[in-house]
């Protein structure tokens, strides 16, 4: 290209020419502007959730560590939960009237659960949450979760909502989040590791899944967070590694931000228990 020709060439050019953008160089700027509006409308929409216990202040304690959570890695001037809404209920106060995008129950028992009518008319998505040593218990349409800790459950959906904020690592389709149904009879469990570099943390997290959950899991959904020095061939040879090993497909997500040390993996599974 000769230097006449360089001077000559506009953003629109090189979005038609180069980039295949438009039907001319005319309507080129005109798509990518329409497409700059759309990205920002859909990051515009707000989730609203609901923290359901025992008590209404055990539903709050939850939610504040959620919310507090992502302050060691953000600057306090970035929300970056800014379109997630959390209110916190319990079994000990009125039921609540309004709608929600996604429920959360925390399950001490089976017999605390209310009644499908009461769960159903809250939200598309329902999550029942269970702590060890508690037995899981797989409800048809709900999603179910075994956690080791209350701490793992936080870390876990904390990272998760981030992602969905932020949405900087490609994978999972978020526009089929609400509608996705497990098999029934299955259980949620996660596991949490980190390292240095990648390898070192997909070296631990292989480690701490062990073979048999692993080859029974039926759908899993990995959580990527790290720091802007990750490379796309670190993040392919990352989810090639698990990939080789896991017997189902993985959904992966994540964030990154500069104040991340390392690397952390969190690796939701479901499969029988």
């Amino acid at each position: 290209m000769n230097d006449a020709h360089r001077k000559r060439m506009q953003p629109r050019d090189y979005l038609y020419h180069l980039l295949n953008q438009g039907d001319d160089t005319d309507s080129a700027t005109t798509e990518m502007h329409q497409k700059a509006l759309n990205l920002r409308e859909q990051y515009s929409v707000s989730f609203d959730i609901a923290l359901i216990a025992e008590t209404q202040a055990e539903a709050q304690r939850l939610a504040d560590q959620i919310l507090e959570l992502p302050r060691a890695y953000f600057p306090e001037s970035i929300n970056c939960l800014d379109r997630h809404r959390f209110s916190a209920h319990g079994l000990d106060e009125p039921w609540p009237e309004q709608q929600f995008d996604e429920l959360h129950f925390f399950c001490s028992s089976p017999d605390q659960l209310p009644p499908a009518s009461q769960l159903d008319r809250l939200a598309g998505i329902i999550h029942i949450h269970h702590l060890a040593p508690c037995m899981a218990q797989a409800y048809p349409g709900y999603r179910s979760y075994l956690w080791c800790t209350e701490q793992a459950l936080c870390d876990f959906w904390t990272s998760l909502y981030i992602a969905r904020e932020m949405q900087s690592i490609p994978g999972l389709n978020w526009d089929s989040y609400p509608t996705w149904q497990l098999p029934e009879h299955c259980i949620g469990q996660a596991v949490t590791s980190w390292g240095p570099t990648p390898n070192a943390a997909i070296d631990s997290l292989l480690e701490q899944a062990g073979h048999t959950r692993l080859t029974t899991a039926v759908d899993a959904i990995l959580v990527f967070e790290g720091n802007y020095d990750l490379s796309l061939g670190d993040y392919v040879d990352l989810l090639n590694r698990l990939e080789a090993e896991i017997k189902c497909d993985v959904a992966p997500t994540g964030w990154l931000t500069p104040r991340y040390p390392g690397y952390g993996l969190k690796l939701l599974t479901f499969g029988p228990i």
